[in-house]
Order: structure tokens, then sequence, then C-alpha cells
């Protein structure tokens, strides 16, 4: 529990760092950073789980500090789903639409490609 606790502590300040980051680049946003931040964080969990599967090396407790820890503190589906909704709310829902589909996509393609990366590597 420990080492979740601290990989969620980890995950949950590099998701802020990453925020301020994307804030502070011109035409900057946080939903600039939550995507970046969701986008990593598929990424990194489909190379981790691929790696775990091909491997089967990573100790359990490691696994659930990466994957459980670091990269659901990293990711953010609640601000996520927060800002989407307050885009719509204020009437810009092609802009909400757009926000929706963009994470989904761009998350998933990163998830299977980073896994696919991580497979190449071990044929």
């Amino acid at each position: 529990m420990t080492a979740v606790a601290a990989g969620g502590a980890l995950g949950s300040v590099a998701r802020y760092l990453i925020t301020l980051a994307a804030i502070a680049v011109p035409g900057g946003s946080s939903m600039l950073g939550t995507t970046i931040a969701n986008v990593l964080g598929c990424a990194l969990i489909g190379g981790l789980i691929e790696y775990t599967t091909v491997e089967g090396m990573v100790a359990e407790r490691m696994r659930l500090a990466l994957q459980t820890g670091f990269l659901g503190g990293l990711t953010t589906f609640s601000t996520f789903s927060a800002e989407s909704a307050s885009l719509g709310l204020d009437g810009r829902w092609a802009l909400s639409g757009l926000y929706l589909s963009a994470n989904l996509l761009l998350g998933w393609t990163a998830l299977i490609g980073a896994a696919g990366i991580v497979r190449g590597w071990n044929s």
C-alpha cells in the first residue's frame, strides 16, 4: 500500500507540473496539460502492461507502484470530464466534443503504439 501511495504522490506532482508547463506555453491552457498528462499516462501504461506481460519480471509491488500509483496519479479522468462538461455548459458543444474525441483517440493510440513498440523490442 505504501508503494501505491508513494507512486500516486509522484504521479500527482508530475501532473501538476505538466499542467503548469502547459499553461506557461503561449496559447496553452490547463486543458492542454490534462491532455498531455492523460496521453502520456496512456502511453506509459501501454508500454508497462506489454513489458510486464512479455517479461513477467516486474515485482508485483513495483507494478502496483507504477501502474496504480504513479500512472493513476498522473492521469485524470475526473478533471478531463469536468473540463469537457464545462465547455458544453458554456455552450461550446463542438469544442467539448472535439476535446472528448481528441483525448480518447490520442490516449488509445498512445497506449496501442507504446505497447507495439515494447513488443517490437522484445521480438
